[in-house]
């Protein structure tokens, strides 16, 4: 489904910065002996070899402290911005992101946390609303692994996005995940509060997924099973629109309905790779059969057309450059009214 995303993510808080600083122009250099000097960081002779902490203003106001260890960008990273939050981090010798990083708010309130490894985020990380309320915990693995569990809320408290990992990542995922083995529900929600899907888990596996229109009305849902899944399609007022049955990624049937909820046409399929058997069915809106195509791959092998009442009233066959080669005619009690040949031409044998 299968995605939207609602809320800060944490991925967009954590992306590491470059090697170089990032700093410009004219900073104030604090040593670690004391004392302060005035520093052009775009000359890297005014900084090399140095140990200490550079604080760099803008306007008048501080705008971000970096530390220096003998000339290179290593330790505490920390930036201020004009709304008044702040971010801070460990930068390593790689000029990656190394151990806890934070945002603040404006006012010092918390607004997200996570531990790094050289840039990974590894482990449990948060992010959190103005309000308080938790916006994200999202679960890293490390590098290679598979990726954990990832719950997202509205400023509400409501879930808005959630993905859950074969084995619990962390206590919050266990409930909607269907961790104890039984299926789970969870209704998902946009920012504003409106129900927008819902996902039924269990052991972390998604079962099922319903989407819904800004209306509340059902739009799709899925059914997901250990060989492949049924997706379906609905009309406003709730009755089916279509149908598709994956198993093993074969699409094996598809199926769609008239607004009066009679079947309008139904495709099956042989589940191989090339020139696998189909058939496809139309039906008239009052629910009688129609027509039916027998194919083998690209190839129409044979076509069927049956009358009001269902009875079967003419054939056709075609040869393999898809010309007519024979066609019956029937009455409505199944007898053969007429039997003709053709050659490729199509003249009469």
């Amino acid at each position: 489904m299968q995605q939207r995303k609602f809320g800060m993510t944490i991925a967009a808080l954590m992306i590491a910065a470059s090697a170089g600083p990032a700093l410009a122009g004219r900073c104030q250099f604090v040593g670690v002996e004391g004392g302060e000097v005035e520093v052009n960081t775009d000359n890297g002779a005014e900084t090399a070899g140095k140990t200490g902490l550079l604080k760099c203003y803008r306007d008048g106001k501080l705008w971000r402290e970096q530390e220096l260890r003998d000339g290179a960008y290593i330790g505490l990273d920390r930036s201020y911005a004009d709304d008044g939050s702040i971010s801070e981090r460990q930068v390593n010798a790689n000029g990656n992101t190394e151990g806890v990083k934070r945002e603040f708010w404006p006012g010092g309130q918390l607004r997200s946390e996570a531990n790094h490894v050289d840039g990974d985020v590894l482990g449990l990380s948060r992010s959190f609303h103005r309000n308080g309320k938790p916006a994200a915990l999202r679960f890293g693995a490390g590098r290679g692994k598979p990726s954990g569990s990832v719950i997202e809320y509205n400023e509400s408290g409501q879930i808005t996005e959630l993905r859950c990992a074969s084995t619990s990542s962390f206590d919050e995922d266990r409930a909607p995940c269907g961790r104890d083995g039984k299926p789970a529900t969870v209704e998902l929600f946009d920012r504003r509060g409106s129900k927008r899907g819902e996902l039924v888990h269990r052991e972390g596996s998604v079962l099922a997924a319903t989407s819904f229109d800004e209306a509340g009305k059902r739009v799709e849902a899925s059914e997901f099973t250990a060989n492949g899944r049924i997706d379906r399609r609905y009309f406003g007022d709730g009755k089916m629109a279509s149908e598709r049955r994956i198993e093993n990624d074969y699409a094996v049937a598809d199926s769609e309905w008239y607004m009066n909820g009679q079947l309008k046409q139904r495709t099956t399929r042989e589940p191989v790779d090339r020139d696998g058997a189909s058939t496809v069915e139309r039906y008239r809106d009052s629910g009688v059969l129609q027509s039916r195509e027998y194919w083998r791959g690209r190839h129409r092998e044979r076509e069927e057309s049956f009358d009001e009442a269902g009875k079967r009233s003419l054939e056709r066959s075609f040869d393999e450059d898809g010309n007519l080669s024979r066609q019956r005619k029937f009455a409505a009690d199944g007898s053969v009214l007429e039997d003709e040949s053709f050659y490729p031409d199509g003249s009469r044998k």
